[in-house]
């Protein structure tokens, strides 16, 4: 029975990492909803293929007259026309319906009626596993057997998604990178262990690993605390700052015959009117983001870029004399402390 338990916590954390930071917006929420849905509906055709694929379990199922009722569960969750015991089902399963009709919500943005089907589906897909679940242990199955492996090696895969996601929502150089280093250390151990059928070494190394992703979660849930709209303003009037010093910045560097154009192309730009361009779509994009997670990334991405360029015309500053003097940036980031050493001449970064 715990076997089941850990296998719906594994569909529950499917959800996009943003999720964890703020309140989450409609759009949001609807693709969450959805994600989760399928994933129920992946975990049962994963678990069918384990009992299909353990000869003994097999067999005890035939044995004990409950293969129909077995694949009349499965049935719920597939498409027309979908082999199941052999035979292709003739209507789509209420589960499939469901999760079909919410992914067509979603692609028409209609997400409360998104919302809405994935719920039913996930119901119907949480209902089968479970009957899933009682069905083997009334055949005398092990579920150990078949599931630990599968939900071990899923939950994996599901906590390396969430390092991935919540990566990109830290500063390069934050203290909470070095956590998730650690985290993606320790999944790499699990993932060696299970490899080597050292089930419970596996599951130790993963709720070590998933304990420090809280943690994460955690500190950003508080980072996030202060960044209210009011805040998001605030950092885009100091963007717009940023973007002019480096006006100012690229005229003097060419007073002192600093090839500008040439700084900018070592980044990967074209020239600096790119550079520019580019710092200037993302305080649009932050301006006219219709949440805050999407304008939290965009001044992300933009405190990136300029503490890139801000390095880079310093050293070349330096290598022509010193410029005029080292400015510093309190850099205060969206999900960091970072420092911009550059002539900024003391300006915050976002």
């Amino acid at each position: 029975m715990a076997i089941l338990a850990i296998l719906l916590s594994v569909i529950v954390i499917a959800a996009p990492a943003s999720a964890f930071i703020t309140s989450q917006n409609t759009e949001t929420k609807a693709e969450r909803m959805v994600e989760v849905a399928a994933n129920a509906q992946e975990a049962v055709m994963e678990i069918v293929a384990q009992v299909e694929a353990n000869t003994t379990a097999w067999q005890m199922l035939l044995d004990a007259d409950l293969d129909e009722q077995f694949y009349g569960n499965v049935s719920l969750c597939v498409e027309a026309g979908t082999l199941v015991n052999g035979t292709a089902v003739i209507d789509d399963g209420e589960g499939w319906t469901y999760l079909t009709t919410a992914n067509q919500s979603l692609e028409a943005d209609e997400y409360e009626d998104a919302i809405d089907n994935a719920r039913e589906a996930l119901a119907i897909f949480r209902d089968v596993l479970r009957s899933i679940n009682d069905i083997l242990f009334d055949a005398g199955i092990e579920t150990d057997e078949i599931l630990d492996a599968y939900v071990i090696q899923e939950a994996i895969d599901r906590s390396r998604d969430r390092i991935t996601q919540l990566q990109e929502l830290i500063d390069d150089g934050h203290e909470l990178e070095g956590n998730l280093t650690d985290a993606e250390a320790l999944l790499d151990e699990a993932q060696a262990a299970l490899d080597a059928g050292e089930l419970e070494d596996a599951k130790d190394a993963l709720i070590e690993a998933n304990a420090i992703i809280s943690y994460v979660c955690g500190e950003l849930r508080a980072i996030a605390k202060d960044l209210n709209p009011g805040r998001i303003q605030s950092y885009l009037v100091h963007a717009r700052q940023y973007r002019e010093r480096f006006r100012q910045m690229f005229g003097q560097a060419s007073d002192e015959n600093i090839d500008v154009d040439a700084v900018a192309q070592a980044l990967g730009y074209a020239d600096a009117e790119e550079f520019m361009a580019q710092l200037q779509e993302m305080i649009q994009n932050a301006q006219d983001a219709n949440d805050i997670n999407h304008a939290i990334k965009a001044l992300k991405d933009f405190s990136k870029m300029a503490n890139k360029m801000d390095n880079a015309i310093t050293e070349e500053f330096g290598r022509h004399g010193g410029g005029n003097g080292q400015g510093q940036g309190n850099g205060n980031g969206l999900a960091g402390n970072g420092k911009g050493n550059g002539n900024m001449g003391g300006g915050k970064s976002p």
